[in-house]
């Protein structure tokens, strides 16, 4: 089998203009599927690397963002005052009270999106521990300052260091800007949270509490789940963990982009299977003579089959390296899209894995192997007078 192997692949650099057209549209159809699943898996990431294991967020029962929660003010106290609340060295619980606000402001690519505005407390870096200053500094309490995200403020229109943002009749300057492990905080305003309840004229209702669990997290939020369904006063209410909550929130983006991915991948490969199939036909009409020789010679039909087959995977082996090669260049690239979950902005960059890579790889030896199928088993039907009589 060995002369029949070595023939057909050595074929490929002889037919140099019918290859590069089999190689070239796997190669297409590898790079769509890659970039396609290294954007969802981006986004996916910039989600689930928000928030803290270990703090617990509360949210008004039945709502799946923060948008769509309200917490009042009372039912902050009485979880602010419960034994799971972990404390600072100096006695304080770490607890924060949140006010979330959604604007429409233009990006620096043309059109509009929607921003996340937060009030936070100034001290509100110890219960959101993985934000962290990048330049500036951080705002001071009770004045008209603000930060922002590296993400955002990449992706805004005016919103830099310096910069001064309006909403209605007031103004915040930008003092900061803060880095987050590249989360979705990343995508979001900060500022003040007293003066955004005042502003805003939310003085009795926030968005949602976050505190830092006392002790083992999971068994705290069992705590909390059991107070609140104790307590008539707090049976409005539930708890997540926040890691969970940013993963929930993650799943219906990035499964639509996947699955948009997946379905244009297909639709491209039933072309580069085609292309492929057309490539290797034309082999073997090219190449009757030359099938007729090796049957006559004592080769068995299934030694040009898998001939014809190896050729045709050696080329979707090409494309898939090509592809996902040329793949590899988005890798890193900044972008952005918006949450459906929080309908804002959010910031991210496109994670090309190994694992995607794989998926790749595997999809166009597939093409290669449909797309050679049968014009292998055409060739290794060929009687041996029929070949030497056509050719």
């Amino acid at each position: 089998m060995a002369i029949p192997l070595i023939y057909s692949i050595r074929s490929i650099a002889v037919r140099k203009g019918s290859s590069a057209m089999a190689v070239g549209g796997i190669a297409l159809v590898v790079v769509v599927f890659v970039v396609l699943l290294a954007l969802a898996a981006g986004f996916r990431r910039a989600i689930e690397v928000s928030g803290n294991p270990n703090n617990i967020i509360v949210l008004r029962k039945g709502a799946d963002a923060e948008l769509q929660s309200q917490v009042t003010r009372d039912t902050a106290r009485i979880i602010a005052q419960l034994p799971i609340v972990a404390r600072d060295e100096k006695g304080q619980p770490l607890f924060l009270q949140e006010s979330v606000i959604i604007l429409a402001r233009p990006k620096k690519d043309g059109g509009e999106t929607n921003i996340t505005v937060r009030g936070a407390a100034p001290d509100a870096r110890k219960v959101h521990s993985e934000v962290r200053v990048k330049e500036g500094r951080w705002f001071t309490p009770g004045t008209d300052e603000a930060v922002i995200g590296v993400g955002l403020a990449r992706r805004l229109e005016g919103f830099a260091l310096g910069g001064v943002v309006t909403i209605g009749k007031y103004s915040w300057k930008i003092v900061g800007l803060f880095e987050a492990n590249g989360s979705a905080l990343e995508s979001e305003l900060w500022f003040d949270v007293d003066l955004l309840q005042s502003a805003f004229h939310r003085n009795e209702v926030f968005q949602s509490l976050l505190f830092r669990a006392e002790g083992d997290p999971q068994e705290a939020l069992k705590f909390l789940d059991k107070t609140v369904a104790a307590d008539p006063r707090l049976r409005s209410v539930q708890g997540k963990i926040e890691t969970t909550y940013y993963q929930e929130q993650s799943r219906l983006m990035a499964s639509l982009i996947e699955t948009l991915g997946r379905l244009l991948t297909s639709i491209m490969a039933i072309g580069a299977i085609v292309g492929a199939m057309n490539t290797m036909y034309a082999a073997v009409s090219q190449r009757q003579r030359e099938i007729g020789c090796m049957l006559a010679m004592g080769f068995p039909p299934i030694s040009i089959f898998f001939a014809f087959m190896a050729e045709s995977l050696v080329l979707s082996g090409i494309g898939a390296v090509i592809g996902c090669g040329l793949a590899m260049f988005f890798d890193g690239i900044k972008t952005g899209t918006t949450n459906f979950a929080t309908f804002s902005e959010t910031a991210f960059e496109f994670i090309v894995t190994p694992e995607i890579l794989l998926q790749a790889s595997a999809i166009a030896l597939f093409m290669g192997f449909i797309g050679g199928i049968l014009p292998a088993i055409r060739a290794a039907r060929m009687k041996v007078v029929d070949a030497l009589r056509r050719a």
